[in-house]
């Protein structure tokens, strides 16, 4: 009975090692099978001009469930409050893609520097006017003789305002004082300093309330169709490799669907993977961030930019003398076909 149960016990002993070496094995060749197939992507550094923030979240879904993967990109994030440097890379090919405002397109263009905006992140205009309620300034004839802050006489901040007015038949000259403030516009309204600020929507009006008193706030979108944020490359990425313009434009659709479909998640996901400093008790704060900026994203056709906004958008820059001209070919600053072939393939 010992010699029978010894060699029982070596037999079952032998069979362990067996399953041991074979379980061992396909560790190993999995984990070899992962770092080669992580070793065909193609390194991508997409470049982001803002800190990060959940109203990235679509670009951190996508990058979460490995949409870029699945294109056959390796991306990495860069943020930075530096966009003019990330325009001027972009404009040498020392990076190939950006997230950014349209109207920079335009400019660098107007400089001979060949950007191409193909996708469009943002469907409306992301800025607007906030003022305190007791002010009543709910329209932009409201303005006239206003004490008005604006982060900078150039961007965004400064395009939109200016297509407000022109809208409304106004000129900076109607304003009582157009008073550059940088990004402290809570601030100044708060302390009584300006009437009303040039801010963006989806997050400062929130921050104003918050701080002293709840505004009004006039929407650039519903009184001019501007070209905003997208996902700008350059033209000699696009000779080289379209194919990898339209996988970097499908893996952001679909981060994009994903994120419209289901916040929640999408929130969760950025917070606890890509905007991991942010405190808790600002979650709340930040959800509605997120939600305020799915009104912008909202599109029949995502991805697919507006030929009429690229218009209007050049005139108000030629009108506020930051281009001499228009371009001689306004439609080189865009290219329709990688948002398109992105929903063909959804």
């Amino acid at each position: 009975m010992k010699r029978t149960s010894r060699r029982g016990f070596w037999m079952a002993m032998g069979a362990l090692v067996v399953i041991v070496g074979a379980l061992v094995a396909t560790l190993l060749l999995t984990r070899d099978r992962d770092a080669s197939s992580q070793s065909d992507l193609q390194p991508v550094t997409l470049f982001m001009s803002y800190i990060p923030s959940v109203q990235f979240a679509p670009v951190y879904v996508a990058h979460e469930r490995g949409y870029f993967a699945d294109e056959g990109i390796d991306v990495r994030f860069e943020h930075s409050l530096n966009e003019a440097d990330g325009i001027d890379r972009l404009a040498v090919n020392d990076l190939s893609f950006g997230l950014a405002s349209g109207e920079q397109v335009l400019l660098a263009r107007a400089t001979g520097r060949p950007l191409v905006y193909v996708f469009e992140w943002y469907h409306r205009f992301p800025v607007g006017i906030a003022a305190p309620v007791d002010l009543s300034i709910t329209q932009p004839e409201d303005l006239t003789g206003r004490v008005v802050g604006i982060p900078a006489l150039y961007g965004a901040s400064y395009i939109g305002l200016r297509a407000l007015l022109d809208a409304a038949g106004m000129s900076e000259a109607d304003l009582g004082e157009l008073r550059t403030i940088g990004y402290t516009a809570p601030e100044n309204i708060c302390e009584g300093q300006i009437e009303a600020a040039v801010i963006y929507v989806v997050n400062e009006p929130i921050a104003i309330e918050d701080q002293c008193t709840p505004v009004d706030v006039i929407d650039v979108a519903d009184y001019a169709t501007l070209v905003a944020n997208g996902l700008l490359t350059n033209e000699q990425t696009i000779r080289d490799d379209p194919a990898l313009v339209t996988g970097m434009a499908r893996a952001l659709r679909r981060g994009l669907e994903d994120t419209l479909a289901d916040p929640d998640t999408a929130f969760a996901i950025s917070v606890e993977n890509y905007v991991t400093d942010l405190q808790e008790d600002q979650h709340d704060v930040q959800r509605q961030v997120l939600l305020n900026s799915m009104t912008l994203w909202r599109s029949d056709e995502l991805g697919v930019t507006d030929p009429l906004a690229w218009e209007t958008t050049q005139q108000v820059l030629v009108d506020a003398g930051l281009m001499a001209a228009p371009l001689d070919d306004l439609s080189a600053a865009y290219d329709l076909r990688f948002a398109r072939e992105a929903a063909a393939d959804s």
